[in-house]
């Protein structure tokens, strides 16, 4: 009879992101694993099959509670344009606040280990459809309020705001400045309208 979990898995897995994340797949180590969540190699082995799937789950997670960030902007009472300038105000708010520049645990993923692993790979590509999803509702919101210029696909402006907002966490790896990083989202929104 396979054995219980006897620990709170959503803390485990909390704990393991904190380490891949500043550490990577590859410079993870199962003692790490060990170390940070408390509980040994065949532990980890038996409740979530290998240090990959772990890794696997831990993205999942991290995704999950990002989403939390478009809730936040979703909830304001503002034109699109400004709910997207909230947006990059929110991760400005987290790249200043991250002593460590621990950056973004999927954009980290993407660029470490987006080519090695099919299911990696489709997660990613998954996360990717769901962020221009994102920025085209937004877009075609704010065409329909005229806070956004239409005189463009909002799928195109979409594309655009997704390669900004992931270029905006990389630069935030090595620019904390909250002046620099007003002026980049300025810029940014300057484009839209």
């Amino acid at each position: 009879m396979p054995r219980t979990e006897e620990f709170n898995r959503t803390n485990v897995l909390d704990k393991a992101i904190l380490v891949f994340w500043k550490k990577g797949y590859n410079g993870t180590s199962m003692q790490d694993l060990v170390d940070a969540t408390g509980l040994n190699r065949s532990s980890i082995y038996n409740s979530f099959g290998s240090k990959m799937a772990l890794y696997h789950e831990s993205l999942k997670k991290y995704q999950g509670d990002s989403g939390a960030l478009f809730e936040r902007v979703n909830e304001q009472h503002r034109n699109a344009l400004e709910r997207i300038g909230l947006l990059f105000i929110y991760v400005m708010e987290d790249i200043v606040g991250d002593s460590e520049k621990k950056g973004c645990m999927l954009i980290n993923c993407f660029t470490e280990m987006g080519n090695q692993d099919g299911q990696l790979r489709d997660l990613l590509e998954g996360n990717q459809d769901r962020l221009i999803g994102i920025f085209d509702d937004l877009v075609q919101k704010g065409q329909m309020d005229g806070s956004i210029r239409n005189n463009e696909e909002s799928q195109l402006l979409a594309h655009y705001l997704v390669n900004a907002f992931q270029g905006f966490r990389i630069t935030g790896l090595s620019v904390q400045d909250p002046k620099t990083l007003k002026s980049i989202i300025q810029n940014i929104l300057k484009t839209l309208t």
